[in-house]
């Protein structure tokens, strides 16, 4: 079946409000154990693949948390990189963070990097990139910005997607531009597209 581009926006735009409206309703107690499932599973991955270096993204309000996958790779010596919004040419750039008081409020109130050593793409073994929904075929809907969609063009590693089992939705509707994570991790299973 084939979308105008104007009724792709329109089926994205609806699956984001419901999606969100969704994960922020969650009850803190229910999302702080499937935020625990979800570490566990990826650092497992982590350690099964003797990974040295991760870009991970600051959560922001009801996304999977990283602060712990954050600690475990600093207590591991797995280098890890935080994004920052580059808003003139609508970027990404990375950035090597020790330690999470390197990060201040930045873009929509993420916490970026304000300091640290440039990190580049094609450094990073595992890219973990956040979204509102993914589908069973690994697509994603994110905010809206296409940050994440131009970052993965110049991918040398895997693109691993964190989510909510509540975030898996059967097809998202793709434009030309979206991208792909190689591997979705939920609280209940990963999903594989590799």
């Amino acid at each position: 079946m084939f979308f105008t581009q104007e009724t792709i926006s329109f089926m994205k735009k609806e699956i984001r409000k419901k999606m969100l409206k969704l994960r922020n309703e969650m009850e803190q107690i229910v999302r702080d154990q499937k935020d625990k499932k979800i570490t566990l599973k990826f650092i497992k991955f982590l350690r099964s693949k003797e990974i040295k270096s991760v870009l991970l993204y600051a959560s922001y309000r009801s996304e999977v948390d990283t602060k712990k996958i954050f600690y475990f790779c600093q207590q591991h010596s797995i280098k890890t990189a935080f994004p920052k919004v580059v808003k003139r040419v609508k970027a990404l750039e990375l950035y090597w963070v020790n330690n999470l008081e390197q990060l201040s409020s930045g873009y929509k109130s993420i916490l970026e990097p304000h300091s640290g050593t440039k990190a580049s793409i094609e450094e990073i073994e595992v890219i973990v990139v956040p979204g509102i929904a993914f589908d069973i075929n690994c697509y994603r809907i994110g905010y809206g910005g296409g940050f994440y969609d131009r970052l993965l063009l110049y991918k040398k590693g895997l693109a691993i997607g964190l989510a909510y089992e509540e975030q898996i939705i059967d097809q998202i509707p793709v434009e030309p531009f979206d991208k792909r994570v190689d591997l979705i991790i939920t609280d209940e299973r990963m999903i594989t597209c590799v």
